[in-house]
């Protein structure tokens, strides 16, 4: 069964399915944590299954059974190895597609972050978008529609995929997670919370949120440097802990100077650690911390 709070959406998918309304391409944006991969893993599974009910997957059959290994033929997963999908990697999506189905039934490509693709990449998934082929099914994953042109957007069936909060802090209760006073920011991610749970990084976060908090009055970052360093997805996390922490300063009396001048060097650091290439990670909270201390003095 889908999670919990993805269930209406399948739903309405199964729906259409059973109607022969379902679309080729089917489009799913939403944050990170929300699901996005385990909603299309689980359509895909339930579109290559011979014995699929209601859009949900056997389990048991010969189809299954390779999904479960990683090998079906019909079935292709593409991803972003670096910043971008380039234009071979949407040219082989074309050329698998187009080829016969080893099991004899529907072929079914994953493309997650296609807002990644680069220009030429867009406009060679176009042709394929525009030339349906009987049984061939696109699953895409998005996080930010504004980078998709409008003519992929226009013929692909559009979801919205969030996350009910109720029912993400049920599923996560299962976990027994400890409560961390930051653990509210990220409710409507649910996934991204079960990743670090699995990963064993929470007390990693927390220890990010204690140096947002006092970063300023800091002199010694060598743990926050080497929690940023061993995972760079964090940056971000550190960032938002950074931003939610100086809103907490505005309410409680910070003139809006001083609030402004704090957030441009959030804004630096952040474009820093994405755009700089080899960046000294000690210099450049160094300086943060520093351009934090004169904004608030």
């Amino acid at each position: 069964m889908p999670l919990p709070w993805l269930e209406p959406l399948y739903q309405q998918l199964a729906q259409s399915y059973s109607q022969q309304r379902f679309h080729h391409a089917q489009l799913f944006n939403g944050d990170i944590g929300v699901g996005k991969r385990e909603l299309v893993d689980m359509l895909a599974d339930a579109l290559l299954c011979s014995n699929a009910h209601n859009l949900i997957a056997c389990g048991k059959c010969k189809s299954c059974q390779l999904n479960r290994a990683n090998t079906h033929p019909d079935k292709r997963v593409v991803k972003a190895e670096g910043q971008t999908i380039g234009v071979d990697e949407v040219r082989e999506i074309t050329d698998f597609i187009n080829h016969s189905s080893a099991q004899n039934g529907n072929k079914v490509v994953v493309l997650e972050h296609s807002h990644k693709m680069t220009t030429a990449a867009a406009n060679a998934l176009l042709k394929t978008l525009e030339e349906p082929s009987l049984n061939r099914y696109l699953l895409l994953t998005c996080e930010q529609l504004a980078l998709l042109p409008a003519t992929i957007l226009s013929r692909c069936a559009v979801h919205e995929v969030k996350v009910n909060p109720s029912l993400a802090k049920k599923w996560l209760g299962e976990f027994n997670i400890p409560h961390y006073s930051w653990l509210e920011l990220f409710v409507e991610q649910p996934m991204l919370i079960e990743h670090w749970y699995n990963e064993k990084q929470l007390d990693s976060i927390d220890s990010l949120y204690k140096f947002a908090t006092e970063l300023k009055d800091s002199d010694n970052f060598s743990a926050l440097v080497e929690i940023l360093s061993k995972d760079s997805t964090l940056i971000n996390v550190f960032v938002l802990f950074l931003t939610e922490h100086l809103k907490e300063k505005l309410v409680l009396g910070m003139d809006f100077f001083s609030y402004q001048k704090a957030q441009q060097a959030i804004a630096e650091f952040l474009y820093n650690s994405s755009h700089v290439l080899g960046l000294n990670m000690s210099l450049a909270i160094s300086k943060l911390a520093f351009s934090l201390r004169e904004s608030q003095n």
